[in-house]
């Protein structure tokens, strides 16, 4: 079983935040997407040390991600920036909304903003061996509808698979008051990614891309078949 110091992980997050923070130029806000479903030892009160130490790092927002998040809010209630940091959730339902939203209600602390992640992202998917079936669009009508209903006004960020201004367009027209890119910036000029690995994205074609069970979150997971990972017994 795989155990962490968390006096160690607090204090690695809170100086990988504070750097990126220092570094901050402009009025825009960075984000921080901080992932439930880990399999580790004493996982909330891992991220708990996560949660507290992006706050305290003075970070703008966190997404919380990768699982549904029903306890997360309750262990940085008594934070005094629980009220003032940005909070998001990435949901693939509204199902998994609705759940979120009966656990942020006991704590009094809706979230800001919801990423409704569809079936084509890359990385963490929140659907199972049906993935096929579902449709990004359709998903953010539901949610829309979903919260016109219960009378919420929380703007919807839609993600996964859009490729192009054509698709953005479908995604606001579906409900969407945005869209949250990553593949397209990847291989920006701007991006950290080694330059070989970049091509290797430019070169793939749609048969390039696999989805797996190989993440340690327990969901499903696409990437380039040529990933090093598939070829690891590390999870």
């Amino acid at each position: 079983e795989v155990k962490f110091n968390l006096e160690h992980v607090y204090e690695s997050q809170k100086l990988h935040v504070e750097s990126t923070m220092n570094r901050k130029k402009g009025g825009g806000l960075i984000f921080l997407n901080i992932m439930e479903r880990l399999t580790m030892g004493a996982p909330s009160d891992t991220l708990r040390a996560r949660l507290t130490a992006a706050l305290d790092a003075g970070i703008d927002g966190v997404t919380l991600s990768a699982g549904l998040h029903l306890g997360s809010l309750g262990l940085i209630k008594d934070h005094p920036r629980f009220h003032d940091v940005l909070i998001g959730i990435i949901v693939s339902s509204v199902r998994a909304l609705r759940a979120f939203l009966k656990s942020a209600s006991r704590q009094s602390r809706l979230p800001d903003y919801i990423i409704v992640e569809g079936p084509l992202a890359g990385g963490h998917l929140g659907f199972g061996e049906d993935w096929e079936k579902y449709d990004l669009n359709t998903i953010v009508k539901e949610v829309s509808t979903f919260l016109n209903q219960e009378g919420l006004i929380i703007p919807i960020i839609a993600a996964g698979g859009i490729f192009s201004g054509e698709d953005a367009l479908r995604t606001i027209s579906s409900g969407a008051s945005g869209v949250q890119i990553a593949t397209r910036l990847t291989v920006t000029k701007e991006s950290g990614l080694p330059e070989h690995v970049k091509q290797e994205y430019f070169k793939a074609k749609k048969s390039d891309l696999v989805v797996n069970n190989l993440s340690p979150s327990g969901y499903l997971m696409r990437m380039l078949k040529n990933s090093p990972c598939l070829d690891s017994n590390v999870r």
